[in-house]
């Protein structure tokens, strides 16, 4: 009798937050505002004398709980200055937009962060071939080029062949260090529900006319019984560049779309488990921008796309608000990623965040590959951190916590394997759902259940800055990381 023994399913960890020196938990910028509020009324007092103390005694202790109490994963001065600069651009007006009052021609084409971008026509006589769109920031001179794929999925994918993907990816991100142009790349992933008439036409066009009456009705009940569950994927890869970073800097518009397209050219995806259909090419961005603000034009005929040009890609009318962006009949929430599992998990944690549901929702994954200098350099400034933390806590005689130490220990072993050729990664998640203002908060329910079940990823609402992660989720070149 002979037994077939399985292997352990492979996993993944040793995500951690970058951190600076500082007292105790506190990061750098943290400790100074401490350290500042602390001394101001000192030096005040010796200038004006002690009855300064009754006003500069309290103004310093509401900084410091500022600055050392957290909220959502926060700093509550961050949070505190985020709500003072939307409100003062709130009352300034700039936190709307109304597009049918801009003047002709138009100074901004799109609201907010997406008005310096530029939609960019390529016709390529190159390897490469046909015609390509890029998005060109005219603010900080980037390019940003896509990819259109097609996922393979691996939910029917033998265990072996979906970590061997994850292996893939992660070359293909390693290789992205060896390119000096490259500031970040990202990854999209957008549901959207289907009312099932796309699936039974589908169904109906492809049916034989002498197909036996079993098999036509066995398939007639499937499409009935499916139309609420139905729904499409789109996903695209997006590389963020600027040509000006290159070896050979391009002294022409024309040099550095080229610049663009042969970064993007040489992105290897194969092994991923995701086949590239085309370029992106400039119908194609004005649709999923499109799309993205108005939902119901996503499916529009490429007839009209085609008529449309980049100003009328976004929407005619769109308020920013704090914990929402509403744009043309739509409301949009974001969220971002707050924390990373503090546990291994398996290669199928975002199969939660990537099943259908009633609304529209939107997985954007950011990463910015550190080139090899700069790796060393931050991992060798985390390890000297986490070496000053230790040497306060030892100063001060405090234990270490179980959490410090294996923070401690996970910095340590980041430095060892990039000591031996591994690449560092920085990397983020938005996730956006769009639906009708009257079914938000059904949709905002949605993504929190389902984020629940997302093996430990925590996320927060981009709090004060809804329009600016609505658009990272676009593939317009606009993230955090890429800056």
């Amino acid at each position: 009798m002979s037994t077939t023994q399985q292997t352990p399913a492979r996993l993944y960890g040793g995500w951690r937050k970058s951190k600076t020196m500082g007292i105790g938990l506190l990061n750098t910028g943290q400790t100074v505002i401490v350290v500042v509020a602390i001394l101001l009324p000192i030096f005040i007092v010796n200038a004006a004398g002690m009855t300064t103390l009754v006003v500069t005694v309290p103004v310093a202790l509401v900084v410091i709980a500022l600055a050392c109490w957290q909220r959502h994963g926060m700093p509550l001065l961050d949070l505190a200055v985020g709500r003072v600069r939307w409100q003062w651009a709130h009352w300034r007006g700039e936190t709307s937009y109304r597009g049918l009052y801009l003047p002709h021609p138009r100074v901004l084409d799109l609201p907010g962060v997406l008005a310096p971008t530029k939609l960019l026509r390529v016709e390529d006589t190159g390897s490469g071939g046909g015609r390509a769109g890029l998005i060109w920031n005219q603010a900080t001179g980037q390019f940003a080029a896509t990819l259109l794929l097609s996922p393979n999925g691996t939910l029917l994918s033998a265990r072996g062949q979906a970590e061997s993907q994850v292996s893939s990816w992660a070359d293909t991100l390693a290789r992205l260090a060896d390119e000096d142009a490259v500031d970040a790349a990202t990854v999209t992933m957008q549901i959207t529900p289907a009312s099932g008439a796309a699936l039974a036409d589908h169904a109906r066009e492809r049916m034989a006319s002498g197909a036996p009456a079993l098999a036509k009705a066995t398939l007639r009940e499937l499409v009935d019984a499916t139309p609420r569950a139905s729904a499409t994927m789109a996903a695209w890869f997006t590389l963020v560049m600027n040509p000006a970073k290159a070896a050979e800097k391009p002294s022409t518009p024309a040099e550095a779309a080229a610049e663009a397209l042969r970064c993007l050219d040489g992105v290897d995806l194969g092994g991923a488990g995701a086949d590239v259909l085309r370029r992106a090419t400039d119908t194609d961005l004005i649709r999923i921008v499109r799309g993205a603000f108005r939902p119901h034009e996503l499916d529009a005929p490429a007839a009209e796309i085609a008529e449309l040009t980049w100003d009328e890609a976004g929407p005619v009318a769109a308020d920013d608000w704090q914990t929402r962006y509403d744009h043309d009949g739509y409301s949009s929430v974001t969220w971002v990623l707050r924390e990373a599992p503090r546990k291994a998990v398996p290669y199928s944690v975002l199969l939660p965040l990537l099943a259908p549901g009633r609304f529209s929702r939107r997985i954007t994954i950011g990463y910015r590959v550190l080139p090899t200098e700069e790796a060393a350099a931050v991992v060798q400034r985390e390890v000297n951190a986490s070496d000053a933390r230790q040497e306060y806590r030892t100063q001060t005689r405090r234990s270490t916590t179980r959490r410090e130490r294996a923070d401690a220990e996970a910095a340590d072993r980041t430095a060892h394997q990039e000591a031996h050729g591994a690449g560092l990664v920085q990397w983020t998640i938005h996730v956006t759902t769009t639906a009708r203002p009257e079914d938000l908060e059904a949709a905002k329910r949605e993504v929190e259940q389902i984020a629940k079940k997302s093996g430990g990823l925590r996320f927060r609402f981009a709090y004060h800055s809804q329009a600016a992660a609505f658009a990272a989720g676009l593939p317009v070149g606009v993230h955090p990381l890429a800056a």
